[in-house]
């Protein structure tokens, strides 16, 4: 016998945490959305759910069943969206979270590729990480693009580019140092420009470079890494920044890159688990896709070296 069904009424009562929400989200009345997960239990031998006074909390064993089961129910459910969704118009506004940064930089072709479709509008938000997730987990958001590894147990996501990290500073100022390998007390002595105070770009190049903190002095603390290279640009301090901002030398002239490399962040594009059940949703996450490594071949160009997609 065939569970497909109730499994696909467990996965939302679970997801919504409430019988009563799942079954509007569902479309079915709510003795009909209890009998699904009775005949679930009946068939686990064990109770899935406890009931609260608002809402049902999921044993260990509802746990367990969902992380075997709720992929699988929502790529059968993605693949049927599909195949009913080519043969019909996707029409709509969309919405789009990101980081001001890389989407001013490097989103114009992935924007434009959704756009030129003529399908879809679109309306973007900006933010930090918080904010992009707040937008998305409300859905006031689609879909978001963010450098935060998205939490697996509510998102969905693909590596849609990839950037990396460098030092920079005024070129007047890197011709007291030996640019190819800065020391690390030499550096500590130069004030630096960060995105907050918890020092994320920089914090993730020293353990990479020096495997020890910046204790440098805090010159301006600024949450927008544009104005951080802008800052820098005109002789404040260094800091550390994406490497397609460094590549920007009309806007950035004065910056020059000192020591290695620092790590390689992936770009991701995240939607709400479920989402894509959504043709509108589905559509706009492939067509953004379509112009996926931008920056990460960008970077190899600019540097005569082939880079390979990141997408397996």
């Amino acid at each position: 016998m065939s569970y497909l069904t109730q499994l696909k009424t467990f996965v939302e009562v679970y997801r919504c945490g409430n019988i009563t929400k799942a079954a509007v989200t569902l479309g079915m009345s709510q003795p009909a959305v209890t009998a699904h997960i009775q005949v679930i239990e009946s068939l686990m031998g064990k109770t899935l759910f406890v009931r609260k006074a608002r809402g049902v909390e999921p044993t260990p064993l509802a746990n367990d069943l969902m992380l075997q089961v709720a992929g699988h129910i929502d790529q059968i459910e993605q693949r049927i969206e599909s195949v009913r969704s080519r043969s019909q118009a996707v029409f709509g506004t969309l919405n789009v979270a990101g980081p001001a940064e890389y989407l001013s930089f490097m989103a114009g072709p992935q924007f434009a590729n959704l756009l030129k479709s003529g399908e879809v509008n679109l309306v973007v938000h900006v933010g930090n990480k918080n904010r992009i997730y707040e937008l998305l987990q409300s859905g006031v958001a689609d879909l978001a693009i963010t450098a935060s590894l998205p939490d697996p147990a509510g998102y969905d996501y693909q590596i849609i580019d990839s950037e990396t990290l460098l030092l920079v500073m005024h070129q007047q100022m890197a011709t007291q140092f030996d640019a190819a390998a800065i020391d690390y007390q030499q550096l500590c002595q130069l004030p630096v420009v960060s995105y907050d105070h918890d020092l994320p770009l920089i914090r993730r190049y020293f353990e990479l470079i020096y495997n020890q903190p910046c204790k440098s002095t805090v010159a301006a603390v600024i949450p927008d890494i544009r104005a951080i290279a802008a800052v820098v640009n005109a002789g404040v301090g260094y800091s550390v920044l994406p490497d397609y901002l460094y590549r920007d030398k009309l806007r950035f002239p004065h910056l020059v890159q000192v020591g290695a490399a620092g790590p390689e962040n992936h770009i991701y594009l995240v939607w709400r688990k479920g989402a894509l059940k959504q043709a509108r949703i589905a559509f706009a996450k492939d067509m953004m896709m379509m112009h996926a490594n931008l920056n990460r071949h960008s970077a190899g160009a600019s540097t005569g070296e082939y880079a390979p997609p990141l997408l397996r």
